[in-house]
């Protein structure tokens, strides 16, 4: 597992891998800060390609995110979730809150 954010212009790109889950929680969030707090960036992108889970801190991380993005002005995008991941997200209604 592994939680990254790279910054190319205005766009912050929170790169995850492995499993998104508790023990991972607190890396997401200071990921997530770091990528809110960064100068001239207005979009936020959640890179999801080499995720391979993610429980409920996950997505309690990415709503936190989402929250805290849409308060200062900056979009959110989650990519490249694979079919388990959208299978979460659509179960528990999130497909319908996040941009994907």
């Amino acid at each position: 597992m592994s939680i990254t954010v790279e910054f190319r212009g205005r766009v912050a790109r929170i790169v995850l891998s492995g499993g998104i889950d508790y023990a991972t929680q607190e890396e997401f969030r200071n990921v997530n800060k770091k990528a809110l707090s960064a100068d001239g960036v207005n979009e936020i992108h959640v890179d999801f390609a080499e995720a391979q889970f993610m429980d409920s801190s996950g997505i309690r991380a990415l709503l936190i995110l989402k929250k805290e993005s849409e308060k200062s002005g900056k979009s959110l995008f989650l990519l490249n979730c694979n079919a388990y991941l959208l299978e979460v997200f659509e179960i528990g209604g999130f497909n319908k809150v996040f941009t994907f």
